[in-house]
């Protein structure tokens, strides 16, 4: 099998239980989903979007499930992109992550400063923020060695660093999101990984795998995180 067929295989195993099979089954199982997944977003044309929410979905019904058998829930690393130096795609889908992050982390930090948004921390404001930055120089780097003559020699930064606040400071602790109300932290996050997906589906350039393994396994984080804050993990509102 392909990559893609090898992914799409377990993937679908281990998230799919066969009718009766026992919870306990079902956990063991699904311990393999969410990398599963992550392989379907980085090696299955057009399945970026579905292997990324996939991951962060399978998360937290492992998370659900550990807590019934007295289980660790799955361990996530933080949303950044620590120790990455390249990035096979083009300038406006990393430049578009980036104000995706940034535009998060403004957002947390101003909620955070208020008191009121539960989930809304500094700590996840500054996580978002060195994704940001993270994101800008991956872009920088990229074009400044490939010799790109519309980019070479020019550090180019598109976050705003200030944003409009009138809808947080309206809804600072539940807000409408896709017809449902939610908790406005955890509608921060999944804005974010609805808008790195949206970024890399609409690029235009040959991205490789690993560079769309990274990249998924950034919006999922986000998509997880915003389960864990009270978003709906169900499919009504994330695959509309």
């Amino acid at each position: 099998m392909s990559p893609c067929e090898s992914a799409l295989t377990l993937a679908n195993f281990a998230t799919t239980p066969a009718k009766g099979t026992p919870l306990m089954v079902q956990y063991g199982n699904g311990l393999a989903a969410p990398l599963a997944w992550i392989d379907v977003a980085g090696h299955c044309s057009g399945r970026f979007a579905e292997g990324t929410l996939r991951n962060a979905q399978t998360k937290q019904r492992l998370t659900v499930l550990a807590g019934k058998f007295g289980q660790s829930a799955p361990e996530v690393t933080p949303a950044r992109l620590d120790g990455i130096t390249s990035a096979t795609i083009d300038r406006s889908a990393l430049d578009a992550m980036a104000i995706a992050e940034d535009r998060a982390g403004f957002a947390l930090e101003v909620l955070a400063a208020r008191g009121v948004t539960a989930g809304a921390t500094l700590t996840l404001s500054d996580m978002h923020k060195t994704a940001g930055q993270q994101l800008v120089s991956l872009a920088n780097r990229r074009f400044s060695d490939s010799g790109s003559t519309a980019d070479a020699g020019d550090s180019q930064d598109p976050r705003q660093k200030v944003y409009a606040i009138d809808q947080l400071l309206a809804d600072p602790t539940t807000i409408e999101d896709s017809e449902q109300t939610v908790p406005t932290a955890s509608a921060i996050e999944m804005d974010c990984a609805r808008a790195e997906i949206k970024a890399v589906a609409d690029s235009t350039s040959q991205s490789d795998s690993d560079t769309l393994l990274v990249l998924a396994a950034l919006a999922a984080k986000h998509a997880y995180t915003a389960f864990q804050l009270g978003y709906p993990s169900g499919d009504s509102a994330l695959f509309a």
